[in-house]
């Protein structure tokens, strides 16, 4: 008798997991997602001697990077992301304009690593809510680039890779994503961080 009871709790199990469903990812909703662009107004840029061009880098280089995603990664995007992707990057050139040499940082300290991080949930969100976008609904994809450091031979980076709701600006979605810095030329070189950051959005949940 207590072997049919167990046979049968185990089997009704079996059912209900059957039935259920997974958790639909956020963009099951969308026909499209919003490419809002790369925001490094809140980047470190950490390592002595690595960023001496400041004159070069803001706000000139950050623009550069931004059309670099735009003319070579945008049907990388809508692979990892399963939909098409439009841009709305306006606003993200005006937000970088704000960067400045003030977040280089040429004598790294405690705090100043690859896996530490500077930017909170708090400051995603704010950051989210500060966007200009001339779309008004929707959800809209951005990298929030963390840092980006070479301290003693290898360059490496960090990126918020971040999904939000348009409309109510939530973010629905946060992931720190690591990356390394290769490339022939300086403009190459820390651009391969953003593209390490594209393997973060097939993992939007």
């Amino acid at each position: 008798m207590k072997k049919i009871l167990l046979f049968a709790m185990m089997l009704s199990g079996m059912c209900a997991f059957a039935g259920s469903k997974a958790p639909k990812s956020v963009l099951a909703s969308v026909d499209k997602v919003v490419w809002a662009g790369v925001d490094y107004s809140q980047a470190r840029f950490i390592g002595a001697g690595q960023f001496n061009n400041p004159a070069e880098i803001f706000p000139g280089m950050l623009e550069t990077w931004n059309q670099l995603v735009l003319t070579e990664r945008m049907r990388f995007l809508e692979k990892e992301l399963h939909k098409p992707v439009v841009a709305d990057i306006a606003g993200m050139t005006k937000i970088n304009k704000s960067a400045s040499d003030k977040q280089i940082v040429n004598a790294p300290g405690a705090g100043d690593t690859i896996h530490d991080s500077h930017i909170t949930t708090e400051k995603i969100a704010k950051a989210v809510r500060s966007y200009k976008l001339e779309n008004k609904s929707g959800i809209a994809v951005v990298f929030i680039v963390d840092r980006l450091v070479k301290v003693d031979k290898k360059g490496e980076g960090a990126v918020y890779v971040v999904a939000f709701d348009i409309g109510t600006r939530e973010v629905l979605s946060s992931e720190r994503i690591e990356g390394n810095a290769v490339g022939i030329g300086f403009r190459n070189y820390w651009f391969r961080v953003v593209k390490d950051a594209e393997k973060g959005l097939g993992r939007i949940k």
